[in-house]
């Protein structure tokens, strides 16, 4: 008699109870720190049973503790004090035409949610040293009664509204039967009571459990009576940029196609525990964004964390992340869950652990981050650019065959030689994270910035370098906006023929070429060029502006002559929308209401994200920044030649998006609401798992 009757009190008992509490913030658009079959959780000490995904702090390993986490030299969280990690399994397309594998590019938004405090339970922060494992890598079917299955589930993501109302294409437990215009989300929602005594369990999930109404929120039971801040992840994957052949097209990287293996691990790297049950208990006002909650802005820093970079070993094996493999690393064959396992496919001896960083050439030191000079180039003697292969030991190997003792590499691919400085530039180095560049060559390894170089110096004699000047460490108190870090990841050509041409020198981010500077009649270019006084080109065209920057350059001061065609008009701008042409930005930004920016961005993902935001103009620049606004601002939105905007989109190399401060225009021409201008924030409000 109990029994049934407890059903209807507590269906009661959930009804009474007031709405989920919004206050979460979100860590959003954070970037992968590494990816390799590694997982201390679950395969400690040794190599994992399959490729992860993972972000967050740089202290990941294939084994460590609390401890070691927390000394992580930096972290992929806006939030430094958070040297947490999380990851996924990665995800990867499969080619039926010739049955090859290749990891989809991914990103994450991680999501802390103050949820379960209105039954009255305490929301604490993650006990010190917490690990905990959501979701299961050998799952093959769904239960629409358990917590835990429901707790994972994907998002197709079509901006366009055509697919609206469409059961086919709602939040589902499983992968869509269809692609995914604008990506896929893959959704993971991890247990918030904690039994107050284990950090772990053997299986990693015992110790933890969903609260007893749902996964998402309600009462946590009394066997796991401690309630703590719940965790949410979005894993973004660009499906969008493969082909679908039907199911079966992604694979996660345990070998299933279903969808329904998915997981998400976590390891508790929080340094400051207070730090994190202050934010739980005092940012009534947090709706995503982590600016809204002064605990977390207060030490904000995205500099930082975008110039974070993995130092540990990686697995020594293809993942499919650059060319196309026959199998997934591991013994995970593709399998759709019916009939009998296909047999793991001959894997041959378990392959070692390697470094991600390459140990620098006999004779050279990194002496850290210094400022290129305001007026011209800090290093004149010679240049060499590689777009795919530079590297700083690329660089230094260089200089010292042209017999020079400095080394700085600027904005991931160019290389700057020379045996003094130039043009009032120093050896005196900067805060380390203004050089937030990977290079082109190894993304594990930091290659300059924006005006940034990452300096080197030579003694032949093996001694340690010139004493460094004083590091500057003083660091921005108030947050930095989006736009604000935009800004410092842009690249202004200064000084010379270079501030005088830069208007019609273009730089260019085509992965097979490497050229500096794109003059207007297109020249073919090598993958690899030096670059020296002689290459100035003849035939370079007047400028478009008349600015005066001084006297030309130093005699060694290079000017590249080596371009590639220009792309044509954006194809593939969606329905609503029009090209309105190439028009001015400035430093203040014309566009101001939103931005975001990406390393596979398309015309689409630029024009959907500002239909998404409610905005009617939309504006890409330099390759990969999208903008978003209802007119243009600040004295921007002058027309412009259109070969002035005239790179490539990162995602999209045969569209024209944008160039150096000029950015392709796209305008609205159907009516729709327009969205007054809010602060800038990361985070979307919509419901999670409503299936």
């Amino acid at each position: 008699m109990v029994f049934f009757l407890r059903i209807p009190l507590l269906a009661a008992a959930i009804a009474a109870l007031p709405a989920a509490n919004a206050v979460h913030w979100i860590f959003g658009g954070t970037q992968e720190l590494v990816v390799t079959r590694l997982d201390p959780v679950v395969n400690p000490g040794t190599v994992g049973s399959h490729v992860h995904s993972i972000t967050g702090g740089s202290g990941f390993g294939e084994t460590y503790d609390y401890d070691s986490l927390v000394q992580s030299q930096c972290t992929k969280i806006v939030v430094p004090q958070d040297k947490s990690n999380y990851w996924t399994p990665k995800l990867y397309h499969f080619n039926k035409q010739n049955a090859s594998l290749t990891a989809m590019p991914n990103s994450f938004n991680i999501y802390y949610l103050v949820r379960g405090d209105q039954t009255g339970d305490k929301i604490k922060a993650f006990p010190k040293g917490l690990k905990m494992v959501a979701g299961d890598p050998t799952r093959k079917t769904y239960d629409a009664s358990s917590h835990a299955d429901q707790a994972i589930s994907y998002v197709c993501l079509d901006y366009s509204g055509a697919h609206n109302g469409d059961p086919e294409w709602n939040e589902r437990p499983n992968f869509f039967q269809h692609n995914c215009p604008n990506g896929m989300r893959a959704q993971v929602f991890f247990p918030s009571c904690w039994d107050g005594k284990n950090l772990d369990s053997p299986d990693h999930k015992s110790h933890m459990s969903y609260p007893v109404e749902n996964y998402n929120n309600g009462r946590c039971p009394s066997t796991h009576p401690v309630h703590l801040v719940s965790l949410f992840y979005e894993m973004i994957i660009s499906v969008d940029q493969f082909s679908y052949d039907g199911p079966g097209s992604w694979v996660w990287a345990s070998g299933d196609t279903t969808g329904y293996a998915f997981h998400g691990d976590f390891t508790n790297g929080w340094t400051d525990s207070d730090l994190l049950q202050s934010a739980i208990d005092d940012c009534p006002n947090a709706a995503g964004n982590v600016a809204d909650c002064p605990h977390l802005a207060a030490v904000m820093d995205q500099q930082a964390a975008a110039a974070c970079r993995y130092p540990g070993e990686i697995v020594n094996e293809d993942i499919g992340d650059k060319f196309p493999i026959a199998v997934l690393p591991g013994c995970n064959p593709v399998w759709d869950g019916t009939g009998t396992k296909p047999a793991c496919p001959s894997a041959g001896a378990t392959p070692s652990l390697g470094g991600t960083q390459e140990k620098l050439a006999t004779g050279w030191t990194e002496v850290g981050c210094i400022a290129e000079a305001t007026n011209g180039r800090a290093l004149t003697g010679a240049q060499l650019v590689d777009a795919t292969g530079m590297t700083k030991n690329k660089c230094a190997q260089f200089c010292q065959s042209k017999n020079f003792k400095f080394a700085g590499i600027e904005w991931s691919q160019e290389c700057y030689c020379g045996n003094s400085f130039s043009n009032g530039a120093s050896s005196n180095t900067v805060a380390s994270t203004q050089c937030s560049n990977s290079c082109a060559g190894n993304k594990f390894e930091t290659c300059g910035g924006p005006q940034r170089l990452t300096l080197l110096t030579f003694d032949a004699n093996g001694a340690p370098a010139p004493s460094q000047h004083r590091q500057h460490v003083c660091r921005l108190k108030q947050q930095i906006s989006p736009y604000d870090q935009l800004q410092l990841s842009r690249r202004r050509f200064q000084c010379g023929i270079f501030c005088q041409l830069r208007r019609r020198f273009k730089r260019s981010f085509h992965p097979a070429t490497s050229h500096v500077l794109v003059p207007v009649p297109p020249i073919t270019t090598a993958s690899s060029a030096v670059v020296t006084p002689s290459a100035v080109s003849s035939a370079v065209p007047s400028p478009v502006h008349s600015d005066v920057c001084g006297a030309p350059p130093p005699a060694e001061s290079p000017v590249v002559s080596s371009a590639a065609a220009a792309p044509p008009v954006a194809t593939g701008i969606p329905a609503g929308w029009a090209s309105a042409g190439c028009v001015s930005d400035n430093g203040h930004r014309t566009l101001n209401a939103r931005a975001m920016t990406s390393d596979s961005l398309t015309v689409a993902q630029c024009l959907n994200y500002c239909t998404k935001e409610g905005f009617s103009i939309a504006g890409i620049e330099y390759g990969r920044e999208c903008y978003c606004g209802n007119s243009f601002k600040n004295d921007g939105g002058k027309p412009l030649d259109n070969s002035v905007c005239r790179m490539s989109c990162t995602g999209q190399k045969d569209a024209q998006c944008g160039g150096d401060w000029a950015l392709s225009v796209f305008k609205k021409t159907s009516n729709s609401s327009r969205r007054a201008v809010k602060a800038k924030h990361f985070g979307r409000h919509h419901p999670h798992n409503t299936f």
